[in-house]
């Protein structure tokens, strides 16, 4: 597999083997080449284009000269000059690449001393009236002349503009390609463009008679990456095993004996020994860097890696954190470790534990653990739980974890919280709880792996969030426990204590609690972790009724997240629906569509509790966009019951009963909105904000009288959160206006508007019915607020509600759909046709319309049907 020199030797001499003709003397395939749309899509540019020369690089067996070869015979309408460079010393490149045109140029006159230099200039002065040529030159890795490649370079650097020149090689041949670049006229395409796609993949394997579905599909695409010759190489072997599909595919990942033989032959065969030794250490991470390597096989790693770059070796390479990382091709990859195992068994374990230390060293835990796992005897497991354990958890691979505590004893009590912490991370109530509940009455370990204060302190964390996932952390109050000097564990103490605190209404401490979570996991690079505490302090802020700070903090924590590239991830779904929350609530814009929420089921009693919170205020975010808003209405409403029930403590549901209400009023249904007031007071209590549900649904009854009753004795010794109060003094506004009291009037508005301005809340105008539009009248009186009613008006036409009507009106136009007449309406209500009529007119009259038609398509864009 090895040579003796000190590099790599991917080249050869030097021959060329020419044919000639338009499309003749191409080289024979043995199979149907599968079209590769994107390689032709760069050849036919090229070809249009004048003078331009194609590079197409691969490894061996990634289809070069099969896309060329099919793209001639499918696509190319020019004349076909192909040469293919072979391992042959004392050969003329550009001699036998004019010898290959028709008719062969004399770019030789006998009897004179050429250079290639000479020929490339006589070459192309022969091109110069020839028709539109493709020259091909295949496997041009193997050229290594100086002077054969400088000639190739002036003839490339000077074609013709209707000579196109087609260059095939396992690497980029050293000529001075970003001359040609920089002027346009080069035209790349590489391995990625080569990959068989899936459906590709497909269409090879049919050729075998092998038919796979999508998940035996999805196995060979993740084995081969699309590299052609090994997808073939998987299709015979599958076909040949046809009976047994999943054996063979099994098979395919060890490596089988034709890919072994083909990587070795094609790759391996003729690397130098610190190569291979080089291959053989940085195969057994899934993915190394340059540091790494250097730490695994010395100093030379550097010339290694940048030989093997060089030489197009598959190693697929991404940058992250400012650093590249370069992984091999899997069933290369897998090979590489089986050769290891077999050649060098007493290494392995050593390679692993610098491996694990090293990403240790760079606090990446996840992709240590494997290697934690694979020294024989896991001696290194303890010491890493007590230093990554949590920090697994707290990043989201926790589950990783779990693979490797079942080689430690189930008796241990930070064993079994870690168990649960995982599952409560995932927000999985059911597992959570009875992980919880092994940790509270199983036996202890007799040698624990950590210290009893870290256990204390994991088990009050673990135990506060299984309280919020439920929605019950108002039992008890959740104090930070003492610091245990384990930054992770004080960190996700922190976290789960704060947010229990915030949803069982001890809002002040647990934001308190959230900041030092939000302050460490900053430190040390938590990113998960800092989005979930800053969304939890927008949450705290908005729980207390601060709107402005609730939209200012949630996109700290959208910010936060797109600084960590977690923007669209599932935990930063929630502060982007707060975002929006906070900017509906001020009248402003907010971001549509809104990100789907973790954990969504559709069992509802497994979601977490304040994931359903979120999901009802999703609801009412995007009402307006709702196809029929009556059943959004009613829908948001049976989730908000369903939350009543299940978890009758969680602190913030009111703020969102009042919500939900002005939508039910808004589509008149008015039984749905007595049954969600009834229910939430039962629940919650006789609260301000259950007050002012009340009153709401008694203004759109028309009974001011109430409202006053309803509220005034609460304003007296207000007890309002601040969106609360407002909605309070509009109610009273518009009811005393109804009854004829201006005084009370301006009283009401200017105290309303005065509570409105701190945090410039505009939502409460544009629910409470004729607000909006008793402001528009009276507001010249309340200069000091002028822009805050500026903002109301400019939005009072666009969210304006449906038009009252009566209970008898609702019912004849929820019978104008069915076709029905008026006397059909009149026989079916009991009552005249001049009273149905009578109806009708008001109808029409509240909706604007002149007609049935136009009647009932406004009341559907309303939601009143």
């Amino acid at each position: 597999m090895a040579s003796s020199s000190g590099s790599l030797d991917f080249h050869g001499g030097g021959s060329v083997i020419a044919v000639a003709g338009r499309s003749a003397g191409l080289p024979e395939l043995s199979f149907a080449p599968v079209r590769c749309n994107e390689a032709f899509a760069r050849l036919d540019r090229a070809q249009s284009a004048a003078g331009q020369t194609v590079l197409l690089c691969g490894p061996a067996g990634s289809g070069k000269t099969v896309v060329l070869v099919d793209w001639v015979r499918r696509r190319c309408s020019a004349r076909v000059a192909w040469s293919t460079v072979a391992e042959q010393p004392g050969s003329d490149l550009l001699s036998d690449i004019a010898r290959t045109l028709e008719p062969a140029p004399d770019i030789v006159p006998r009897g004179v001393l050429h250079t290639p230099m000479d020929r490339a200039v006589d070459l192309i002065a022969a091109l110069a009236h020839v028709e539109p040529t493709v020259l091909v030159i295949d496997d041009a890795h193997l050229l290594t002349d100086p002077l054969q490649l400088a000639g190739l370079e002036y003839l490339l650097t000077h074609l013709p503009a209707q000579v196109t020149a087609v260059i095939a090689s396992r690497f980029d041949p050293p000529l001075r390609w970003h001359a040609l670049d920089l002027a346009g006229r080069l035209t790349r395409i590489g391995a990625p463009e080569l990959a068989l796609s899936p459906d590709r993949v497909a269409q090879l394997l049919a050729q075998h008679g092998c038919r796979l579905d999508d998940a035996e599909l999805a196995v060979v695409q993740n084995l081969t990456r699309g590299w052609a010759a090994l997808v073939r190489i998987a299709a015979i072997c599958l076909s040949a095993n046809g009976t047994d599909r999943d054996t063979a595919l099994a098979a395919l990942a060890r490596p089988s004996h034709a890919v072994a033989d083909f990587l070795v032959a094609e790759l391996l065969a003729s690397l130098p020994a610190p190569t291979l030794e080089f291959l053989l250490a940085t195969a057994v991470p899934e993915q190394f860097c340059l540091p790494m390597a250097e730490d695994l096989v010395g100093g030379d790693a550097a010339r290694i890696l940048d030989e093997l770059l060089r030489a197009n070796f598959p190693l697929h390479t991404v940058a992250h954190g400012g650093e590249l990382w370069h992984t091999y091709h899997p069933l290369l990859r897998a090979y590489l470790l089986a050769e290891a195992a077999y050649t060098r068994p007493e290494r392995l374990p050593d390679c692993h534990r610098r491996v694990a230390a090293w990403f240790t060293a760079a606090a990446m835990p996840g992709p240590a653990l494997g290697h934690i796992l694979a020294e024989p005897g896991v001696p290194g497991l303890v010491p890493f739980l007590r230093d990554w354990g949590v920090r697994m958890v707290l990043e989201g691979t926790g589950h990783a974890l779990l693979t490797g505590l079942e080689n430690l004893s189930e008796h241990d009590t930070f064993v079994r919280l870690l168990r649960a912490a995982v599952a409560v991370e995932a927000g999985d109530i059911a597992a959570a709880e009875v992980y919880l509940e092994a940790a509270h009455v199983g036996p202890d370990s007799a040698a624990p792996v950590v210290p009893a204060e870290w256990v204390t302190a994991l088990d009050r964390a673990v135990s506060a969030g299984v309280a919020v996932l439920v929605g019950d952390s108002s039992s008890m109050r959740w104090p930070l426990p003492p610091v245990t000097g384990q930054p992770d564990l004080d960190c996700y103490a922190a976290l789960h204590c704060g947010v229990a605190e915030i949803y069982g209404g001890e809002i002040d401490s647990g934001a308190a609690s959230v900041r030092h979570a939000i302050v460490h996991s900053e430190q040390v690079g938590l990113g998960r972790v800092a989005i979930r505490a800053r969304t939890a302090s927008a949450g705290a802020a908005g729980l207390a009724g601060r709107i402005g700070e609730l939209r200012a903090l949630a996109v700290k924590a959208i910010d936060c997240a797109e600084r960590y590239e977690l923007a669209g991830s599932a935990d930063a779904a929630p502060a982007r629906v707060l975002a929006a929350y906070g900017a509906y609530q001020q009248g402003l814009d907010f971001e549509r569509p809104l990100p789907g929420l973790p954990w969504m089921a559709a069992d509802e009693t497994v979601v977490p509790a304040p994931v359903r919170q979120v999901a009802i205020m999703t609801g009412v975010l995007m009402f307006a966009d709702a196809a029929d808003r009556s059943a959004a209405a009613v829908a948001l409403a049976k989730q908000l019951h369903r939350l009543l029930d299940d978890s009758p403590t969680l602190h913030g549901t009111g703020d969102l009963v009042t919500d939900v209400l002005w939508l039910l009023l808004r589509v008149q249904a008015r039984a749905d909105a007595q049954q969600l007031i009834d229910h939430a007071t039962s629940v919650l209590g006789r609260t301000p904000e259950m007050a002012v549900a009340e009153a709401g649904l008694a203004l759109y009854a028309h009974r001011p009288a109430v409202v006053l009753t309803v509220l005034e004795p609460l304003l007296a010794t207000p007890r309002f959160s601040s969106r609360a109060l407002v909605t309070a003094w509009l109610l009273v506004a518009v009811a005393a206006d109804r009854l004829d009291r201006p005084r009370k009037v301006d009283d009401a508005c200017e105290q309303a508007l005065a509570q409105a301005a701190g945090e410039q809340l505009t939502r409460p105008f544009l629910d409470v019915p004729e607000a909006a539009e008793l402001l528009a009248r009276i507001g010249a009186r309340f200069g000091q607020y002028a822009a805050l009613v500026d903002r109301v008006r400019a939005h009072r036409g666009a969210t304006a509600g449906a038009p009252q009507l009566t209970d008898t009106e609702l019912v004849v136009l929820r019978q104008l759909p069915s076709g029905m007449t008026a006397g059909n309406i009149a026989t079916d209500l009991g009552v005249s046709v001049n009273t149905v009529k009578t109806h009708l007119r008001g109808i029409y009259q509240k909706l604007a319309v002149n007609a049935r038609a136009e009647a009932i398509a406004q009341a559907r864009a309303l939601g009143l049907l």
